[in-house]
């Protein structure tokens, strides 16, 4: 069955990751050991972990959620399901990358460590913080911030549109927006604010590392977070995601856009996150998620 492959991303870790598919799948333990043996530190001790605390770390998370989905794709890309086009949420983006064969897997793991390191330099030097914001326009929420050092970070759907910035300023927009009619807005349990100019510092990191691999042209097109944009030239594919880490996620126009490819989706990652956003995008499209060993031992007898 054609579908399009969707990938979540940090926040969907979860304690004890991949320790079933370790144990039961040959594909996941190579994997696995692969990525400790890469790293220099095992990786696959912080995953198994029941304690989150060291886990939720942004250098930890990335790179975990990365391999977990990595695997979860490899154990059912020979099933019935047949990517025809792929996205990820952030992080998910760089699995979906690995997915439609634009660059190995060590490649990415090396990509996104770099990254995760990137990033979590940024967020010990500047404090900040993400709100999710339910039951106002994406308009409004985009004005009040464009007044402040704030941005909106995430438009996940027409109802749920995450802002990013300096911690003082967060809260003072959140106050501001209540004012103007939100509903609801929820402080995410993130340590930095992800998707905001917060992050620039980190850009060059990324932009060095990217530039020095070399990307293959992929067997399926990427919709990118940072336009919503079909790709497949390895050129714009390495743009785009550089420029992702400090703009604007653009879920609500991605998912869209892959609807009007196909409108069968199949989510991949440690936690089933991003199904309830596609459904309140669009009530028709199908959505089957593989998080876990249970998710694939009786499909695809792994």
């Amino acid at each position: 069955m054609d579908c399009c492959f969707i990938f979540s991303g940090q926040g969907s870790h979860r304690p004890g990751m991949g320790i079933n598919l370790y144990r039961n799948s040959s594909i996941a333990k190579s994997k696995i050991d692969l990525a400790d043996s890469l790293l220099g530190y095992k990786i696959s001790e912080i995953m198994f972990d029941d304690n989150e605390s060291v886990l939720k770390k942004t250098i930890n998370a990335q790179v975990a959620i990365y391999i977990h989905s990595c695997i979860l794709f490899d154990i059912i890309k020979d099933s019935k399901y047949n990517p025809v086009a792929v996205a990820g949420h952030s992080l998910g983006e760089f699995s979906a990358l690995y997915a439609n064969g634009t660059y190995s897997f060590e490649d990415g793991l090396e990509i996104v460590k770099t990254r995760a390191e990137a990033m979590h330099k940024c967020e010990t030097s500047n404090k900040g913080k993400m709100s999710a914001v339910m039951g106002l326009s994406k308009e409004i929420i985009s004005e009040v911030c464009n007044n402040s050092d704030t941005q909106v970070a995430n438009i996940n759907s027409d109802q749920q549109i995450v802002i990013s910035g300096p911690d003082i300023s967060v809260k003072k927009i959140s106050n501001e927006l209540k004012s103007l009619g939100a509903k609801r807005i929820i402080p995410l349990n993130v340590s930095g604010a992800f998707h905001s100019k917060l992050m620039s510092e980190a850009k060059s990191k990324l932009r060095d590392i990217i530039t020095e691999k070399i990307f293959q042209t992929p067997y399926c097109p990427i919709v990118s977070n940072y336009d919503a944009k079909n790709r497949t030239n390895t050129d714009e594919i390495k743009h785009a995601l550089i420029e992702q880490i400090d703009n604007t996620v653009l879920w609500l126009a991605s998912v869209k856009q892959l609807g009007n490819i196909n409108n069968n989706f199949v989510e991949i990652g440690p936690k089933k996150v991003l199904s309830g956003l596609i459904k309140k995008i669009n009530e028709s499209f199908h959505i089957s998620s593989f998080n876990s060993y249970n998710d694939t031992k009786e499909l695809l007898n792994v």
